[in-house]
């Protein structure tokens, strides 16, 4: 079949699904507004970025800018057209508005979406996190341009494919029909795996299994996914445990969770706060780091910390528990989706670091514990490998309307 990939930032959730389709014998062709290299065998078609609406609401500026997405990827499309290919398929992202127009080009080409989220004020902490305010109107508002672009992309859709079930129970009544498939993109549990020989440099020094670590993993260092409670709860574990070393990847832009009130970023208002509280020469800010060097960092990790208010499910979480991590996690979705307190690991409440850092030390402690809990973990993640996603998500590929 011809498959027409759309997402501005591709590969994104087509990482892994992209080769292994192309493995089957399917011609793609990818369309994206990124200039970065892509590996893919087929046409990667790029079109530019949108011009900013600045000063308009947020709704407003995304159906500004997702027309602009719609328009250029139709145009392209036409470009294809003209040049006698036709797609089979059409998979894409829904939450751009880049497949908007595609079906003024194709109307008989069935789309299959990955609308991610349905978001809600409580996506952004509202109504969960104690420092913000419950929802009101002007939450709402601000997400209406983007769940509308999600609505306009999937009446328009044969089928539309979510990773959890925790992220498709945000959808709407109206879209909780046969369309809707949970299918996740999948993770290497073989390359995410286990590895007692593990060994790898930070400052100069050696990090091994033998080194007591504690690991903490973000696209950005935000209140979203719990960034402050992890700070606060650092200074008792630090304390209590005088050889642990505290290993943190993320950067310190605003995330999903918005700015702090300050405009400063987060991991800058937490270090002035706690200053004379931590020994630094402990805590390893380790910015964004390469996959293969993120493994390595889970392999050697004794305790892996993840926390977030309800949103959509990292795939860092799965590569840990893949990597036999015993993790503490935050009580809540998405996180109790795929770990059960005392069992796959240990889960505390969003609201105390002293919780926190009692969890932390308690596995830290015990060693017996954390392998039990790393076998847990290291079974339960077999369920989400991309051996178990991929045919499920080819197979749909293959007949969306079944």
């Amino acid at each position: 079949m011809n498959l027409l990939l759309i997402h501005q930032n591709f590969p994104g959730q087509f990482r892994q699904l992209a080769p292994y389709l192309e493995q089957q014998g399917h011609e793609l062709v990818a369309i994206c507004s990124h200039k970065r290299p892509v590996a893919l065998r087929g046409a990667v078609m790029r079109y530019s970025e949108p011009q900013k609406a600045d000063g308009l609401p947020l709704g407003t500026q995304l159906w500004h800018e997702g027309l602009q997405r719609a328009a250029a990827v139709a145009r392209l499309c036409d470009q294809l057209q003209r040049q006698g290919w036709r797609p089979d398929r059409i998979l894409a992202h829904s939450g751009w508005g880049e497949t908007l127009a595609v079906a003024e080009l194709w109307p008989d080409v069935p789309q299959i979406l990955w609308p991610e989220l349905w978001v809600t004020p409580e996506h952004g902490g509202h109504g969960h996190d104690p420092a913000m305010s419950a929802p009101g109107l002007e939450e709402q508002l601000q997400q209406l341009g983007r769940n509308c672009l999600t609505r306009a992309a999937l009446d328009q859709a044969s089928a539309w494919v979510l990773p959890t079930r925790h992220q498709a129970n945000s959808l709407p009544p109206r879209y909780q029909t046969p369309r809707l498939h949970v299918i996740h993109e999948g993770i290497d549990t073989a390359l995410a795996s286990p590895n007692p020989g593990v060994s790898y440099q930070v400052r100069g020094l050696t990090i091994t299994r033998d080194t007591p670590t504690i690991t903490f993993v973000n696209r950005n260092l935000e209140r979203l996914r719990g960034f402050d409670l992890f700070m606060r709860a650092l200074p008792r574990i630090l304390q209590q445990h005088p050889s642990v070393r505290v290993l943190i990847v993320g950067d310190n832009d605003s995330g999903y969770g918005g700015v702090h009130a300050s405009g400063r970023p987060l991991r800058q208002v937490l270090l002035e706060e706690l200053a004379g509280q931590l020994d630094l020469e402990r805590i390893h800010f380790l910015g964004r780091i390469p996959h293969p060097q993120l493994i390595g960092l889970l392999q050697a990790s004794w305790v892996h910390v993840y926390l977030s208010y309800p949103f959509v499910l990292g795939w860092s979480l799965l590569e840990a528990m893949a990597c036999g991590c015993c993790v503490v996690g935050s009580t809540g979705m998405p996180v109790q989706e795929v770990i059960r307190n005392g069992v796959e690991g240990v889960l505390v409440p969003m609201t105390d670091p002293q919780l926190l850092a009692q969890a932390v030390l308690g596995c830290l402690a015990d060693g017996r514990r954390r392998e039990q809990f790393g076998r847990a973990a290291r079974q339960a993640s077999l369920a989400w490998d991309q051996t178990v996603t991929l045919p499920q998500l080819a197979a749909l590929v293959a007949n969306p309307l079944a």
